[in-house]
């Protein structure tokens, strides 16, 4: 065969490969009723979500672009139990101070990368922006950032362990392990 027609063959058989995945999608996806109509429930549930996800898109933008600065500190933060391969949803609890005006308590829930979660605990400060007339929209502007305290007692936990290793109290492997549990609380 020509080279131009194992092309075409390959091209053909793609071409039947991928209707027949979309075929099997959309039956999966589009559920039998009893009597053998066709429900559209699956899929109008799927198309809500998306315009529901489009919507707090737009407000989120809508807040960023004219929202009230300020700065907010972790108060508590709880897992939410939803996770993906990327990002853990939290609930924050923040204590968010106006820069003229009373401070207020507003929760949260935030999709966190994995890379950052070890940011978010309770002391640390970050940047808001939040709606003056509903003071529960907010968006997150900043990272985290850990205060001194928090910094000097990490750098304390450090030393202590080194001490511990140069006594003989603790294993390299030990060491190891505990140091790397201490950085990844940064």
């Amino acid at each position: 065969m020509k080279l131009g027609t194992i092309g075409l063959v390959v091209g053909i058989v793609g071409f039947v490969i991928a209707v027949a995945v979309f075929a099997a999608v959309f039956l999966l996806v589009v559920k039998k009723e009893p009597g053998g109509s066709r429900s559209k429930g699956a899929i109008s549930a799927v198309i809500g979500e998306i315009r529901k996800a489009r919507e707090a898109s737009q407000e989120e933008q809508r807040i960023y672009e004219s929202g009230s600065e300020a700065e907010a500190y972790i108060i508590e933060v709880r897992d939410t139990g939803y996770a993906t391969k990327r990002y853990t949803e939290l609930l924050l609890t923040l204590e968010v101070v106006p820069a003229n005006g009373e401070s207020f308590r507003v929760q949260t829930r935030e999709l966190i990368s994995q890379t950052h979660i070890a940011l978010f605990q309770p002391g640390a400060k970050l940047k808001v922006k939040y709606d003056p007339a509903d003071k529960t929209k907010i968006v997150l502007v900043s990272s985290p950032v850990l205060s001194e305290g928090r910094k000097s007692d990490i750098t304390h936990r450090l030393e202590e362990l080194e001490a511990l290793r140069e006594k003989g109290l603790i294993s390299e492997d030990e060491y190891k392990k505990k140091r790397q549990e201490i950085l990844n609380s940064l």
